[in-house]
């Protein structure tokens, strides 16, 4: 299943979901767009600050509740780093990836 299917799927899951806004959409896209840079290894590191940059999020409490979201759902595993210089490690979950 490549990146188009992987947002399709989301965007189906996410009709469903009442609690789901435009910030999860986007910043689902920019972990997708993450994903690709990282040459399709499904664990994969992400800045916070490069994705809410992709996914045009502003605050800081925005993007959090969102990732909450994701891992809460099963959409995401999420390892959050505290570190300031080591980037965070995300994998997707729930869908077969090809690239």
């Amino acid at each position: 299943m490549g990146m188009a299917e992987q947002l399709a799927g989301f965007l189906i899951l996410a009709s469903g979901k009442e609690s789901f806004r435009q910030s999860h959409i986007s910043l689902y896209a920019a972990i997708l767009l993450c994903y690709d840079k990282s040459f399709c290894q499904n664990s994969f590191r992400i800045s916070r600050r490069e994705l809410m940059l992709y996914a045009a999020i502003r605050s800081f409490a925005t993007y959090h509740k969102c990732m909450s979201d994701f891992n809460e759902q099963g959409l995401i595993k999420y390892a959050p780093s505290y570190h300031p210089s080591l980037a965070s490690r995300i994998t997707l979950v729930g869908f077969k990836l090809d690239c």
